[in-house]
C-alpha cells in the first residue's frame, strides 16, 4: 500500500466515522424530542422502509475498419438509510463484451470478455437534489493479449464525487460524476460518469 493510498484510506475512514457519529447524534436527539410509543414504530425506526435500490444498464455497439465491439453492463446497488440523509451499502458492476479485432484481410481475433467490480459506498444527501458519493471498489478486468487470449488483472478504485437525483417519489433516476483517486490517468481517464434508476431513495 502506497503512502498516498494510506492517506486516502485514513481520511475516508475518519470522514465516515464523523458522518455516522453525527447522524446517530441527530437521530438520538430526534427520538428524545419524540417520546410517544408510536413514534418509535414509524418511518424513523428500523425496518425494510430504510432500504433503497438502484442500478444502471448499459448497452453499446460500435465498429469500423473490420473491428467491432458489443457491450452489455449492469450495476445493481442496495442502500440502507442510517438517517434520512446518510446511507451505506454494496454496489456491483458486471460487464460482458464481445470484441473482434481484424488481424488480416479475412482473419480476426475474437474475445469474450467478462469484467466485474465489487464495492461498498457511502452517500450523503447534501441538499435536494444533490448528493455526495464515496465508494471503494475492487475491480477485475480481462485484457486482450492476442490470439483470442486474455490476461486478468485486479485493481483498487476509490471514487468520490457528487450527483443529481430526481427524487420526489418512489421511482427516480440519478446522474453522477465521480473521480477515481487511485487512477493516475496513464491507462483510463479518472472520471466515471453514471446514470441509474432508483427506488425509494
Amino acid at each position: 500500500m502506497t503512502n498516498s493510498l494510506s492517506k486516502i484510506m485514513k481520511f475516508s475512514t475518519c470522514l465516515m466515522i464523523f458522518l455516522i457519529g453525527w447522524s446517530y447524534s441527530l437521530d438520538a436527539q430526534f427520538r428524545t424530542n419524540n417520546t410517544k410509543t408510536e413514534d418509535y414504530f414509524d418511518e424513523g425506526g428500523f425496518g425494510p422502509h430504510r432500504f433503497w435500490f438502484g442500478g444502471g444498464i448499459g448497452l453499446g455497439f460500435n465498429g469500423g475498419n473490420n473491428n467491432s465491439q458489443f457491450q452489455l453492463a449492469v450495476s445493481p446497488m442496495v442502500g440502507y438509510k442510517l438517517t434520512p440523509k446518510l446511507s451505506v451499502g454494496p454496489r456491483v458492476e458486471l460487464e460482458y463484451s464481445h470484441v473482434r479485432f481484424a488481424t488480416g484481410p479475412s482473419t480476426s481475433d475474437k474475445y469474450n470478455i467478462f469484467n466485474y467490480g465489487v464495492g461498498a459506498f457511502a452517500r450523503f444527501k447534501a441538499f435536494n437534489p444533490i448528493f455526495i458519493h464515496a465508494e471503494y471498489q475492487l475491480e477485475s478486468r480481462a485484457n486482450p493479449v492476442g490470439s483470442g487470449e486474455t490476461v486478468r488483472r485486479s485493481r483498487d478504485n476509490f471514487f468520490v464525487g457528487a450527483g443529481y437525483s430526481s427524487g420526489g417519489g418512489l421511482i427516480g433516476y440519478e446522474i453522477s460524476i465521480l473521480w477515481n483517486l487511485l487512477e493516475d490517468g496513464s491507462v483510463d481517464l479518472p472520471l466515471d460518469y453514471r446514470i441509474a434508476f432508483t427506488y425509494n431513495f
